[in-house]
């Protein structure tokens, strides 16, 4: 027994001086106890936290985060709402203007005849400072967004520099995004265009209002955070 006893006190002398003399990773250790929390827990594990995502297309399909992936949260979209809607009421500038919250995204609804002269796709002078405002108050937000332009079903005018409705959205949608970026909004934009094809999904609304809010420009501001250095 004394035997054993001393063979037994040895192994355990030798297994604590390889344990002391071995190099303690931290962050794998967190991976891992957050990997068994999430699992006893029985919540999805995201795949990877920091995949870039960028989309800048025409078609109406703009698509957000790949199957899977989730990314950090940032500001609070219902405060953000709340600063806007009492920025748009004091401000006769911004007449018309809607601030909707969706079940992931907040959506400024910006009618087109505020910032554009009828078929043209360049600011109008009177609406530079309205977008460089928005775009002041926006700066300083982490949140994702994206600029999104509509048409109603109606084709373009016959001398309309444009070849279509596509093209005159995308161009109005690019158009505010540069006037936020000139404004201070120093993170990537994506930037939409989809013509008619939302023409249907537009939410309920005076029908007095219905058509001219087809004719619109939208800033979506995402709850996803923007990770790393402005672009």
């Amino acid at each position: 027994m004394v035997t054993f006893s001393d063979l037994v006190v040895l192994m355990l002398a030798f297994f604590v001086l390889m344990f002391a003399m071995s190099a303690f990773k931290a962050e794998a250790f967190e991976r891992l106890t957050a990997s068994l929390t999430q699992a006893f827990s029985g919540a999805a594990l995201p795949h990877d936290l920091d995949a870039p995502v960028t989309s800048t297309r025409e078609d109406g399909g703009g698509h957000d985060a790949p199957q899977g992936t989730r990314r950090p949260r940032a500001q609070d979209l219902g405060y953000l709402a709340a600063v806007l809607n009492a920025l748009f009421a004091q401000d006769p500038r911004f007449d018309g203007t809607l601030v909707q919250t969706l079940d992931d995204r907040l959506v400024i609804l910006l009618p087109a005849d505020l910032l554009f002269a009828g078929g043209r796709a360049d600011l109008a002078a009177e609406a530079r400072p309205v977008v460089a405002d928005l775009g002041a108050a926006l700066s300083n937000l982490r949140n994702r967004i994206a600029v999104a332009g509509h048409t109603d079903p109606r084709p373009v005018a016959d001398d309309s520099p444009f070849p279509g409705n596509w093209e005159l959205s995308l161009a109005r949608a690019a158009a505010v995004a540069n006037g936020l970026r000139r404004a201070g909004y120093a993170q990537p934009l994506e930037v939409w265009g989809h013509a008619a094809t939302r023409f249907g999904a537009l939410a309920p609304v005076p029908e007095a209002e219905r058509d001219r809010l087809a004719r619109r420009v939208d800033i979506i501001v995402l709850p996803d955070r923007v990770e790393g250095p402005p672009a």
